[in-house]
């Protein structure tokens, strides 16, 4: 079983300030860093440390070489990373004393993906090869329907949130891995009781993974529903936490193990990164969290 994230690569550029600017305010920052990131990179790194055969599917601008040379060291097959002319995407990213973030996106190459690519791509992946999307690339929906064509299990992870997002054809996907806010912008309905309603109503056979902060996460299939608690830690930086809970969660739920100790291992793996600055450097290994987790017992 392959696993292939079809997604974005960006250049992250981190300013630690004091709280989150506002409008019409200048601020100072404390210190700035630049490093690898993206939605896509970040689980791409999340997935890597818990399986050998991880391929990333992406463009970088030549300003990005560094990135796939980043991929690479983490073992991830970039055989279908290719240079654009277009500039790397970027992120500028605020990181207050709290530990909250706020991001402002250029999609710069991520939006340079062609039909041409696209096929060029699926026609190296077999039916049951598992695809982990996110909303930081063009061309979604003919990656979805090329996706579902070849037989591949489909994983979502919505963010961010467009109106191009509420009218994928939720019946090709498999797996959604969503947090609460994301869920309601799908839904239309208040409250994460009626936000699950919705979906297993619309949607009877797709599997549902929404994290809830501070409450934990919630697995819901045709099968079973299964809750699952936080985890308690110092907060320094939330930026890629959701990325390393869908990368744990997702390779470790395809590899065939139980739900609930996908979800108890994708949960500590999310709470250990955010005692640290960064989102993918901040991604702890599998012996970390294992390790982590007999602690907490």
């Amino acid at each position: 079983m392959k696993i292939i994230n079809f997604g974005s690569i960006n250049i992250d550029i981190f300013f630690a300030v004091d709280h989150i600017v506002r409008p019409g305010e200048t601020i100072s920052a404390r210190s700035i860093e630049k490093r690898a990131g993206g939605k896509g990179l970040n689980q791409s790194i999340a997935l890597a440390k818990n399986s050998d055969s991880v391929y990333h599917v992406g463009n970088i601008g030549i300003d990005g070489k560094f990135l796939a040379e980043y991929l690479e060291n983490e073992k991830i097959n970039t055989e279908f990373v290719r240079e654009s002319k277009s500039l790397t995407g970027n992120a500028l990213i605020q990181v207050d004393d709290k530990g909250e973030n706020s991001i402002v996106l250029y999609k710069g190459a991520n939006f340079g993906n062609d039909k041409d690519f696209v096929d060029r791509v699926f026609g190296h992946f077999n039916k049951n090869d598992i695809l982990v999307l996110q909303n930081e690339i063009n061309m979604m929906d003919y990656i979805i329907d090329k996706a579902y064509e070849k037989g591949l299990k489909i994983v979502l992870n919505p963010s961010p949130i467009t109106e191009e997002v509420k009218k994928f054809d939720y019946d090709k996907i498999d797996m959604v891995v969503l947090n609460e806010h994301e869920a309601k912008a799908i839904s239309g309905r208040e409250g994460i009781d009626d936000n699950i309603r919705y979906f297993k109503e619309t949607y009877p056979k797709l599997k549902l993974v929404i994290t809830l902060g501070k409450e934990g996460s919630i697995y819901i299939s045709e099968e079973e529903t299964i809750r699952q608690k936080a985890k308690k830690v110092k907060a320094v930086d939330s930026t890629g936490a959701g990325d390393t809970f869908t990368g744990y969660f997702v390779a470790n739920f395809y590899q065939g193990k139980k739900v609930k100790d996908c979800l108890e291992l994708a949960t500590s793996a999310s709470a250990l990164s955010v005692t640290k600055k960064g989102a993918s450097v901040s991604i702890p290994s599998l012996s970390e969290v294992e390790e982590f987790m007999k602690e907490s017992l």
